[in-house]
């Protein structure tokens, strides 16, 4: 019994001195000091306490000769290995494996969840009809100052920011990266773009784009980041390869309606007028409150009259249906939206823009408050 109680008491140091020298990861600093202290401790206690060492192995010893005591002592070394070894490979083969697994998760779990808490908390505050995708976040940007701020706030916040570059510094290390992770690292950048100052507005896009690219590599079926992918592709000017990606949802029978929405706007860019014209109408009959889908109607029947006007040689052309119809679709939309008047009147008139060649029509400059310009000198 002595023999047996000598044994399971080295197997329990070895197990002790096996755990502290396989110290893994955040146990490394203090389990170290430990580990160090240990080591002078028990060297000194050999050099000081020899005699006393041996004495307590030859309690355990059956007689007093000196078989007795070898045999003590090759038990208590030969289970002290055994016990060093077994916990050894315990912990390198499986606890430190699990534990890393662990701490791995729960790092992950707290920068996820305060980003899934800012992207829900953003969520709560973008009204209905943003949700819907009757309205646009870019609309709250430009009209809406003080509920822009507050959103802003939340998407610039210091959490936020840690969980983003946390994120790119994984990618940059090539750790793989759940999707849980992945979505909220795309949906955060994308949302950023539209708060971006327009001459950061393309970088960031392109930021959005390489996550939401890794979104869609791990579900390629997903319809709101196939929506949010070509919505970056028309931040970039790719405008052919938007309107390819949304036609191509359009055609499923998971796709949103506010897709027909997108198509009516990026078809205005690739010369597919009339195609624009279509899908915006398709779209105000199944929403009739809204009037963006209107804006675009007005916006392709301007381009149409002004690449009559091109192909004439005139500079005006007052019995034209384009133009009739823009006008009218104009109208029409500002009545929803009136306070988007300034941005036709500074921005869709400029050089290449839908209404450029409209600065001189006196009903676009009544109807817009632009003032009359003096009659033509002859």
């Amino acid at each position: 019994m002595l023999v047996v109680g000598l044994s399971l008491a080295s197997f329990m140091v070895g197990c002790l001195i096996g755990f502290i020298f396989t110290s893994y990861g955040e146990e490394s600093g203090t389990v170290g000091k430990i580990r160090d202290w240990l080591i002078g401790g028990i060297t000194g206690i050999t050099v000081v306490k020899a005699a006393a060492i041996k004495g307590i192995l030859l309690t355990f010893a059956a007689g007093p000769g000196p078989s007795e005591f070898a045999l003590t002592v090759s038990s208590a070394v030969l289970y002290s290995v055994l016990g060093f070894f077994f916990m050894f490979f315990q912990r390198e083969l499986i606890l430190n494996v699990l534990l890393a697994e662990s701490r791995a998760e729960r790092g992950r779990l707290e920068g996820t969840g305060r980003a899934g808490q800012v992207i829900q908390r953003f969520l709560l505050a973008l009204p209905a009809s943003i949700l819907s995708g009757v309205d646009d976040v870019d609309e709250i940007v430009q009209f809406r100052k003080s509920e822009a701020e507050r959103l802003r706030t939340l998407l610039y916040s210091a959490e936020v920011q840690k969980f983003l570059d946390e994120c790119e510094d994984a990618v940059k290390s090539g750790e793989a990266l759940d999707w849980d992770v992945v979505s909220k690292a795309a949906n955060l950048h994308y949302y950023r773009t539209y708060f971006e100052k327009d001459e950061n507005k393309y970088v960031q896009a392109e930021r959005a784009h390489s996550w939401i690219v890794r979104a869609l590599t791990m579900n390629p079926l997903h319809v709101d980041f196939t929506v949010k992918y070509a919505d970056t592709l028309g931040m970039m000017d790719r405008y052919e390869e938007a309107v390819a990606v949304l036609e191509k949802l359009d055609r499923t029978p998971e796709a949103p309606a506010y897709v027909k929405q997108w198509l009516g706007y990026f078809l205005l860019f690739v010369d597919r007028l009339d195609d624009a014209i279509r899908y915006s109408e398709e779209y105000h009959k199944l929403f009739p409150d809204e009037s963006d889908s209107i804006f675009n109607v007005a916006s392709a029947y301007a381009q149409k009259y002004c690449d009559e006007l091109r192909a004439a040689g005139k500079s005006e052309y007052l019995d034209s249906e384009n133009r009739r119809l823009a006008l009218a679709k104009l109208k029409e939309a500002l009545r929803g939206e009136p306070e988007y008047v300034e941005t036709v009147r500074s921005k869709w008139t400029q050089t290449g823009e839908s209404f450029d060649c409209f600065l001189h029509d006196k009903d676009f400059r009544s109807l817009v408050g632009l003032p009359k310009e003096p009659p033509a000198a002859g």
